[in-house]
Formats: C-alpha cells, structure tokens, sequence
C-alpha cells in the first residue's frame, strides 16, 4: 500500500536514484497500479530531477494477498519507470518480477526482468 507522498526507490538503470509519487488512480497504490512520480534525484542517464513520469509499482514493504491465499513482501517500495507510451526507460531492471506482471500489458517489462514466484 503506497499511498500519495510517499517516497520509492527505482528499481531500473534510467537514472533516476528517487522518487515521490504524486498522483494515483485510488488512495493508494498496489503492486502493479501505474502512478504518477516526480524525480526527486537522479545521476546522469535518461531522466532528471524535477520531471514527472509515470512509474509502476513493482516492490511493496505492505504483504501483498494473492486470490489463492498466499501472501508475500518485499523489504522496500520500489518502482519503474515508464516513457508515453507505457514501455520502461531503463534497459535493466535491480528487481525481480512477481506472477502479477504476466499480463500482456507488461510484455516489455517481463523481457527485461527476472521471474521470483
């Protein structure tokens, strides 16, 4: 649960070390919810400081529940962000992907990461 304000980690090589999330669709944001981040540092690379870009969540501290009754956790916030069109910036992910990114929407994204469960 990543609710406005909220600082994130970025999970790829664009750039970008940090990011505050401005905007989200509901009060908060979940593994896989596309928000909305201003960079807030950023060294060298495809992005910096002060632009706002669209990211999408890709690691919560917050135990996520899966339909099946599973639940798992990350030891961060963390997220990637997207160009216009909703592809990665980044070339390279620092992250591992769960089963929620399997959908075709995420296709680019699943070519650059790394399946955890």
């Amino acid at each position: 649960m990543i609710p406005k304000g909220a600082f994130l980690k970025v999970a790829d090589n664009s750039g970008a070390r940090l990011v505050q999330v401005i905007g989200t669709r509901f009060k908060a944001a979940y593994i896989g919810d596309v928000v909305k981040v201003a960079i807030k540092d950023a060294r060298g690379g495809k992005v910096q400081a002060g632009q706002m870009r669209k990211a999408v969540i890709v690691e919560a501290s917050k135990a996520t529940m899966r339909p099946s009754g599973a639940s798992f956790q990350f030891l961060r916030n963390a997220c990637v962000l997207l160009n216009e069109k909703g592809a990665p910036v980044g070339n390279r992910l620092r992250s591992m992907l769960t089963y929620e990114f399997i959908k075709p929407r995420w296709k680019r994204l699943n070519l650059l990461g790394r399946r955890l469960f």
